[in-house]
């Protein structure tokens, strides 16, 4: 039977999403610092085994990022949110009863951190994908800033919250926290109203592999989503590259407390959050192609780094932090519409799972490539090695602008319309 949604209901159930999400990208700030802090406390890891358990947590994605994108457009998205859901409470429920217990192991982080990872990259892509069937058109778009500004509070407020929870009330409270993020994003995405459209199977005869590969083909043959892709990818390297040189400059170069490089990562968290706020208005001012070109800055004031060796070196820093950190959350909400909106609706999950993959797979290769450019320049001197490192790095995120800078990307000025999700059918 079919079932019409009023606007005014849609907006309603994408309130109950992003009320969700917002909770469970709080929680996932907690839990990123509870697992290491757990690992270092409880059991004295070492270096390399905390590295590892970060590691584990980061490996679903170029793992099983391209099967979750083509299941997802098999099945419907609602019930996968809510299962994901599910198991990342039920992770770290296990971990607050261990934890109130005393046993807590390493396999066990090893395997929460693996479980969660895997959940929350298939929560990721069904939310992206079932976002539209929710918004369509500058509603759409508004819900990706929304969501961006979200995620830039979280980033702000999670790790203070986090390290005030496993001080005063320890490793059980801040995991049972975190396990209560995600029930309620759970309740948050059980409430929706809204029917989802049934996916049509008719067009998934073929293998999963089959799918994943004409997924691929057609986001890298697309002139649009090419270029972002590329660009995302360069930008991710580049800057992952930059924080892994920055943080050895600000310590060892700059001599700063652990209490002033918070500071640091403190502005560039408010200044994300600047940049949500003003996604929109940019967007309707200067149009979706100049907004992108400017989003090049993130990388590009990096090029500036050589002026902290003449003086105030803190100053610097602080100031170029918060004008790089302006652009993240203006390009993810800008060009997580662009897909949303011309990608055609049978590709949307595998779409938005290559592009994912690719562009996050160069995290680790960043950060891994900053420390190598950092030992080879550290013979130039304390200060002179670093900052032309850093100066490097962001001349790599910088190479984003070559993509951007195509007269196909340019030249778009507004958002592409998909059709309206009203009067949607649950068969």
């Amino acid at each position: 039977m079919a079932r019409s949604t009023t606007a005014a209901g849609r907006t309603s159930d994408f309130g109950r999403l992003w009320f969700g999400e917002s909770v469970s990208l709080l929680g996932d700030q907690v839990a990123s610092l509870a697992l290491p802090t757990a690992a270092v406390l409880l059991l004295g890891a070492s270096a390399t085994e905390v590295g590892a358990l970060t590691a584990v947590g980061t490996l679903a994605y170029p793992l099983l990022g391209l099967f979750a994108g083509a299941l997802m457009d098999r099945v419907r998205r609602r019930p996968v949110m809510i299962l994901a859901n599910v198991v990342r409470m039920g992770c770290f429920a296990v971990l607050a009863v261990c934890a109130a217990t005393g046993s807590v192991t390493m396999p066990l982080l090893y395997a929460v951190a693996a479980a969660v990872g895997v959940a929350t990259i298939f929560f990721d892509i069904a939310y992206q994908t079932y976002l539209p069937s929710l918004l369509a058109g500058e509603k759409l778009a508004q819900g990706n800033v929304r969501l961006e500004l979200s995620s830039s509070l979280s980033r702000l407020a999670g790790p203070s919250l986090g390290g005030l929870l496993l001080q005063y009330g320890g490793l059980a409270i801040g995991f049972g926290v975190n396990a209560a993020s995600f029930a309620a994003s759970m309740l948050g995405v059980t409430a929706i109203r809204t029917p989802e459209p049934a996916p049509n199977r008719g067009d998934h005869r073929t293998s999963l592999l089959a799918d994943i590969l004409d997924g691929v083909r057609l986001m890298w043959r697309h002139p649009v989503l090419r270029p972002l892709t590329v660009s995302a990818a360069l930008r991710n390297l580049g800057i992952n590259a930059h924080r892994t040189v920055l943080i050895v400059f600000l310590y060892r170069s700059l001599d700063l407390s652990a209490g002033a490089v918070g500071l640091v990562f403190t502005v560039g968290a408010a200044g994300a959050l600047t940049g949500a706020a003003f996604t929109s208005w940019l967007r309707t001012r200067l149009g979706v192609g100049r907004t992108l070109l400017l989003t090049g800055l993130e990388g590009l004031v990096w090029l500036l780094t050589p002026l902290s060796l003449i003086g105030g070196a803190p100053a610097w820093v602080l100031g170029l932090m918060f004008v790089s950190s302006l652009w993240l959350p203006v390009w993810n909400a800008t060009v997580t519409t662009l897909r949303q909106q011309i990608t055609p609706a049978a590709y949307l999950g595998r779409v938005q799972a290559t592009a994912r993959t690719i562009n996050l797979s160069t995290i680790p290769i960043g950060a891994v490539l900053g420390g190598v450019v950092a030992d080879s320049l550290s013979g130039l001197g304390d200060r002179t090695g670093p900052v032309l490192a850093l100066t490097l790095c962001g001349g790599v995120a910088a190479l984003s602008l070559v993509q951007l800078g195509s007269r196909r990307i340019r030249s778009i000025t507004t958002l592409p319309d998909r059709p309206d999700p009203a009067g949607t059918e649950e068969s």
